[in-house]
This record gives structure tokens, sequence and C-alpha cells, in this order.
């Protein structure tokens, strides 16, 4: 995303892009943390969220999973809480 805009309407896009990645399960959990965080998420992480949400989004999944090593360019805070999410999600639903 270009650093022009600013950041209200980079959230935005941000929410409109993580609803609809390609894949329900990215859906979700992405599209539902930034949904959540609203106008809350910092800058930084919205920087980092649009970089991710520019990957594909199996690995995107398997990144948040655990199943494979994040490169570094995606290693983020943004991408550890949307693991800490998804362990929680996890926690609740039970064995």
């Amino acid at each position: 995303m270009s650093e022009e805009l600013d950041i209200e309407t980079r959230r935005r896009r941000l929410r409109y892009r993580s609803a609809r990645t390609g894949t329900r399960e990215t859906d979700l959990l992405v599209g539902e943390v930034i949904a959540r965080l609203g106008d809350s998420l910092p800058a930084d992480e919205v920087a980092q969220a649009e970089r991710l949400l520019g990957a594909n989004d199996v690995d995107i999944a398997s990144w948040i999973g655990g199943r494979t090593p994040a490169p570094a360019e995606h290693d983020t805070p943004f991408l550890a809480r949307l693991r800490r999410e998804a362990l929680s999600r996890r926690r609740r639903r039970g064995p």
C-alpha cells in the first residue's frame, strides 16, 4: 500500500482485503482479527498486515498455524498476534 494514503483509508482497505483473501480459513482468522481491532490497529501493524496479505493464502495459514516458519519479512508482531489468536481459538474449541 502507498504510504501516501492516510491511516484510516489504509485500515478500511485492509478490513476489506482481509475478509476476502481467497481461502476461508485465512479469511476467518485474519479478517476477524482485523475487524475486531478496527481503528486501534497501529500503523506499523497495518503495514505488516498489508505485506502479509500480499503472500500466498496457503502460506499465510501455514505460518499462522506454525506448520512452516515464516520468512523474515513476514515474521512480524502482527503475525505473532495472529498466531496467539489462532492458539486461543483452538483452546476455546477444546480437544
